[in-house]
Order: C-alpha cells, then sequence, then structure tokens
C-alpha cells in the first residue's frame, strides 16, 4: 500500500521563488493523463499529469551511479544536471519570465512498485528520479512557420544569460526552442535541460569554455540562418538544426 504521507505541499524553502515547490508526492497524488514519449534506450519516460489541479510534465530519468569523470565540469546523471538547471532557473527568476517551463519540484528515489505506469523502469538496479514542470499546450518548435526576429532574438539573449550565470544548455537545437503563438507577442521557452552543465565561470576547465563559445556561435549562426531560411519559405541553411 503507498505510504500515508501528506498530500503535496510547498517547499519550506521561502526566497528566490522555490517556496512553491512541490514535496511529498505520493502516487495517490498523481493522475496520469497522456504519455508524451517513452524512450528506454534514452532512459526517459515523459508523461502529462495532474497533480491537485495542476496540470504538469512528468521528466521521469533511470537511476544513475555517480560515475567518475575526466571532467570535473560535468555531471554525469541526467537527473541531475536537470534539476539543478531547472531550480537555478526557478530561483534566477526564468520561470516567472516564462522564458522556461515552470519547475514545480521533483519525485526522487521512486518505487515503482507503487507506480505501474512507470512500469519500464521495473527492472532497473537503481530507481528513478522525476522532475516536475509546467505542460505548456499549442506549443510547437521554432522554424520558419513562427519565424520573427523578435522570437530569434529573445532566444538568443536568453541563452546568453544562461552563459552568464555558468549554465550551459548543451544541446542548442530548435526541438529544444518552442514558440507559442499569442498576441501582442509569442512566448519564446527553452526546454530540455540533461544536457546541461553548471560550472563556475572562469574557474572552470578550458575546454568547458569553448563548449560556451561554440554554443554561442551556433546559436549565432542559426539566427542568420533561419532569417535567409524564412525569407526563402525552405528549411535549407539550417537543414543540419534540424535534421542533425
Amino acid at each position: 500500500m503507498p505510504s500515508t504521507q501528506p498530500s503535496p505541499q510547498p517547499s519550506p524553502q521561502s526566497s528566490s521563488g522555490l517556496a512553491d515547490l512541490l514535496t511529498n508526492v505520493q502516487p495517490s497524488d498523481v493522475e496520469f493523463l497522456e504519455v508524451l514519449k517513452r524512450d528506454k534506450d534514452e532512459g526517459v519516460a515523459v508523461f502529462k499529469v495532474k497533480i491537485g489541479d495542476k496540470l504538469c510534465i512528468m521528466k521521469v530519468h533511470e537511476g544513475q551511479y555517480d560515475g567518475s569523470t575526466y571532467d570535473p565540469d560535468v555531471e554525469v546523471r541526467l537527473f541531475l544536471r536537470e534539476s539543478r538547471a531547472y531550480r537555478l532557473l526557478k530561483e534566477k527568476g526564468f520561470c516567472e519570465r516564462r522564458v522556461v517551463p515552470d519547475f514545480y519540484g521533483t519525485i526522487e528515489r521512486i518505487d515503482v512498485a507503487l507506480w505501474p505506469d512507470l512500469y519500464e523502469f521495473a527492472d532497473d538496479l537503481l530507481p528513478p528520479d522525476a522532475v516536475l514542470l509546467e505542460y505548456i499546450p499549442n506549443v510547437e518548435r521554432c522554424g520558419i512557420g513562427n519565424f520573427s526576429e523578435d522570437n530569434l532574438n529573445r532566444f538568443s539573449l536568453v541563452l546568453c544569460e544562461f552563459h552568464e550565470m555558468g549554465l550551459l544548455h548543451g544541446d542548442p537545437y530548435p526541438r529544444n526552442m518552442l514558440v507559442v503563438r499569442q498576441q501582442p507577442r509569442d512566448r519564446v521557452v527553452w526546454i530540455d535541460f540533461d544536457c546541461s552543465q553548471l560550472v563556475q565561470r572562469g574557474n572552470c576547465k578550458e575546454w568547458t569554455e569553448k563548449k560556451f563559445d561554440r554554443e554561442r556561435r551556433m546559436m549565432d549562426y542559426f539566427v542568420t540562418a533561419l532569417a535567409q531560411d524564412a525569407k526563402n519559405g525552405e528549411i535549407k541553411e539550417t537543414f543540419r538544426y534540424y535534421y542533425h
């Protein structure tokens, strides 16, 4: 039987936008509505769920060992990459600005026996973990169909802000750049931080700094190239960004 712990409650933290994070989320609190992705090869499953009156994305990562790495700047566990990135983004106001999905909290060391919808993780050696995020309806991948210079400039500026606080996105492709068409101004949203790195700029390895530079140059090229593709009405200059 599921443990009789309290319904999900706001975290007791009292500052920096983290006060409303959900804690003590139990299986009985979560209503699974839709499977958005199941990929055992990637070790991830993504669901649309309802917790209380809140629609959420529940992104479940398979458990991973704290493996050693030659690069001290790299966290190898995808759940920790993503959850730490979202905590920082929440703390710094990016969620409030709506340029990333709102972060609602985590569910850690999930007992899969109590969560039948997570059956694909049942035989894993380590329990899975999940991040809880804002469900955003009517999103589109950034492309020529929703192109505007304003949208692209905002994607670029937000990425620069990530870099300034030591957050490398790690996967800055259009699949992770979403647009919600609305008036008077579209909403632009960066998603998926499971490839991210969080470092202290100036005290990280030289090759890590080069990753920031490469990501910046990738974005600069994409901004210019997508404008050209939008003008011509076809994906050509940005082909490798969509089909790499």
